[in-house]
Formats: C-alpha cells, sequence, structure tokens
C-alpha cells in the first residue's frame, strides 16, 4: 500500500501563545533540523490565533504541527482536527494520559526528576545538613512537583530525610506576589542555618532572594538558593544573582523534529517521549559558599574549584594556598568532606568535563585537556567507572 507523499517542501506550523526562554531553545533544535534536511516552510502562530484561523491552515497545505504549548482538550480537539502529524513540546504529564486528543503523537517532556537529583547532589557536594525547597505557586505544577520529588528522593539516598517544605500558595497568594511576601519572609527566618534551598525555577528563585533581601537573611552564609533554567536575564538581574541548574533542549528538538518529519513523510512510528536533561550548575553567587565549619577547608575547595582545570595543580598547591603542611591539609580535608584531596580534584574536573561534552563541539580529547586531564586514555577509564560508560556514548546520550 502507497502512502501519500507530503509536498516536496513541508509546511510547518507552530502554535504557541508565548515563547519562554526554554521553549526558544527547543525551537533552535528545530530549526537546526530543517536546515539541515530541509528547507521547511515554517508558520508560526501565537497568542492562539490559530483557534480561529485553522480552515486558513488547511488551505495553506498544513503537512506537520508543533503544538508549543500547553493545550487545554477542546484545543486539542481542534488541532488533531486538522488530521496531520502533531510533535508536542513542553507536555505536561496529565495530557500524557489515554484519551488526551494528542496523546498517540511524540513529545518532548522535562526530566524534572533529574533536575531535582542534580540539585540535591549539588548541595551535598557543599557539605550542607539542612535542605529546603520552595515549589511553584501553582501546587499542582507537575514539573515542580517532580523537581520536589526528585530532590526529595535523592536527599533521603545522601542519608538526609528532612526537608522543609513551603506551604502551598492560596488564591490570594498566587494572585499577588506582595500578599505572599511577608509569609515567606517569615519561614526563611525561621530555618535552620545555614540552610540549602531549592526552587523549581529562576522566577520562584529569584522571589525567594527578593524576600531574603527583605527580611534580613543573608544569601548565601544563611540560605542558598538555585533556581533552575539558567535563564541569564533573571540570574544576572537577581540580588544577588542567582545560581541556576542549566538544562539544554536543543537535542530534544532536533530529534523530536526529525520524528515529526518521518511522520510527514508517511512512516508509520511509535509514540516517543523525547526528554530534557538537565546539564550542569551554573554556579553564581547566591550559592558561593560551603556549608564548612573549618574554614581552610572550606578555602581548600574553593581552590580546588579555582584551579581544577590547570594539569599542573599539586597537593602541595592547595597546602600552601590554606597555610598548612601536605600532610595536615590531607587528613583534615578527608575528616571534613570523606574524600581525599587528589579525589576531590578528580571529581570536579569529571563533572566539568561530562558539562562540557555535553554542551561543547570540541573532540573529546580537546574537552578533557580543558578539564585538566593529560591523557585521554587515562580519562577515558575514569569516566566509565565514576559513570557506567564512555565520553562518547554520554555525549552521545545528552544530544
Amino acid at each position: 500500500m502507497s502512502t501519500r507523499q507530503p509536498p516536496a517542501i513541508p509546511r510547518v506550523v507552530i502554535m504557541t501563545s508565548a515563547i519562554p526562554k526554554g521553549l526558544q531553545e527547543m525551537l533552535q533544535g528545530v530549526l537546526a533540523y530543517a536546515q539541515e534536511h530541509g528547507p521547511w516552510r515554517i508558520y508560526q502562530q501565537e497568542n492562539r490565533r490559530w483557534m480561529y484561523e485553522l480552515h486558513d491552515l488547511k488551505r495553506w497545505g498544513c503537512t506537520g504541527v508543533i503544538a508549543a504549548d500547553y493545550h487545554s482538550v477542546e484545543e486539542a480537539r481542534q488541532i488533531a482536527a486538522l488530521k496531520v502529524p502533531v510533535a508536542v513540546l513542553l507536555q505536561p504529564h496529565p495530557m500524557r494520559q489515554r484519551g488526551y486528543p494528542l496523546f498517540k503523537w511524540p513529545c518532548v517532556v522535562w526530566n524534572s526528576d533529574a533536575v531535582g537529583r542534580m540539585a540535591a547532589d549539588y548541595f551535598v557536594e557543599r557539605h550542607y545538613t539542612h535542605f529546603a525547597f520552595v515549589g511553584h505557586i501553582y501546587a499542582d505544577s507537575y514539573w515542580s512537583v517532580a523537581r520536589e520529588r526528585g530532590f526529595r528522593a535523592a536527599l533521603r539516598a545522601h542519608g538526609h530525610r528532612r526537608c522543609h517544605v513551603y506551604a502551598p500558595c492560596n488564591e490570594a497568594e498566587q494572585r499577588d506576589w506582595a500578599v505572599e511576601r511577608p509569609r515567606m519572609e517569615a519561614w526563611l527566618r525561621a530555618l535552620p542555618k545555614p540552610v540549602a534551598l531549592f526552587a523549581p525555577n529562576d522566577r520562584r528563585g529569584k522571589q525567594v532572594l527578593d524576600a531574603c533581601l527583605d527580611a534580613g537573611v543573608s544569601v548565601p552564609d544563611e540560605v542558598a538558593v538555585l533556581g533552575v533554567d539558567n535563564d541569564e536575564w533573571i540570574c544576572e538581574a537577581s540580588v544577588p544573582t542567582l545560581s541556576s541548574i542549566q538544562c539544554d533542549p536543543r537535542p530534544a528538538g532536533y530529534r523530536i523534529a526529525a520524528h515529526l518529519d518521518r511522520l510527514m513523510r508517511g512512516e508509520r512510528l511509535v509514540k516517543t517521549e523525547y526528554l530534557v536533561e538537565p546539564i550542569r550548575v551554573i554556579t553564581r553567587q547566591s550559592t558561593e559558599w560551603v556549608a564548612i565549619a573549618d574554614q581552610k577547608m572550606a578555602g581548600a575547595l574553593h581552590y580546588i574549584r579555582l584551579h581544577a582545570h590547570e594539569s599542573s595543580l599539586r597537593v602541595a598547591d592547595i597546602a600552601r594556598s590554606v597555610g598548612l603542611s601536605r600532610r595536615a591539609t590531607e587528613i583534615r580535608f578527608r575528616a571534613v568532606t570523606g574524600r581525599t584531596l587528589r579525589g576531590e580534584i578528580e571529581h570536579v574536573r569529571l563533572e566539568r568535563l561530562r558539562a562540557l561534552l555535553a554542551e561543547s563541539d570540541a573532540t573529546i580529547g580537546e574537552c578533557a585537556e580543558a578539564c585538566g586531564f593529560a591523557g585521554q586514555t587515562h580519562v577515558g577509564r575514569i569516566f566509565r567507572q565514576r559513570f557506567g560508560m564512555t565520553m562518547g556514548q554520554w555525549r552521545q546520550s545528552v544530544r
């Protein structure tokens, strides 16, 4: 049985009401695929005007739809009525259930559980023992709930069973930040200090920083704050600047565009979910602190993070930086952190290497060298021991 062939140039409609940072980066992945394998004619419909122009889209010869927003059941029915292949971006969990009109089509979702785990690992590595979470203003926001779940599960895996969770907002607080702020300020003052606080996105993280500033709570000395999205405008405009988990939606956008292309060519493919993975934490002023009472060992950690990329870094350099003998530094550092100095250097380098492999087009050897490793064979062995895969396999898994 022959399949109907699409026009020579696919005509793809992007349906969205807004284009936040994450969605913009995802669409960059879509565009990259279209430029490599196209051309595609792309028509963008914003502010839900498409609801009133479905007939125009049909006459235009639409061959595929990118539904780049959270669509109600009725909106999804109208999209499905076009009877063309659909790729769904940023699809929330409730809309991934059977019965939803766009259920059968491929979709992109955030790996929010992994985001939460990365936040927990980041704070635990900085030796915090008190933890807190401030969720989205809407308590049923699926991605905020999933990030809290991943955060708390990872903390438990590290042996930390207590996490202070900010109570959900009421309707008045949801409508007006000025109504909510006094309650958040009081909650922040009452937290045990120092505390590591995770917010599910940068906008919420900035609100926490604003509340700390007004409440007289010192950041990061008393409260360290971490957001998600690495929205540079929000992060750099915050006081102090906001640390954030960087995700990379572009690979997922590229892959779902390839899936849509095959569907438009008449192929029958199984439904696939493409995950947006967290890549690394971008550390700014809001977390530039280590929860270690021994200030010399806190200084040693800081020195390692500053100089780990230098292949010439030696244990003696670290000891000299804190004014202690090499042996005394080794003993105190291991007692405080549970790692040797060499182990900490390797740990920092490996984490930076993993992030660089994900976001850079440099060769594996160049990435390893930039992180302070002298030889690719050696780093390849320890990378596999640490992460259970080769550097090439890791790069492929996040692209």
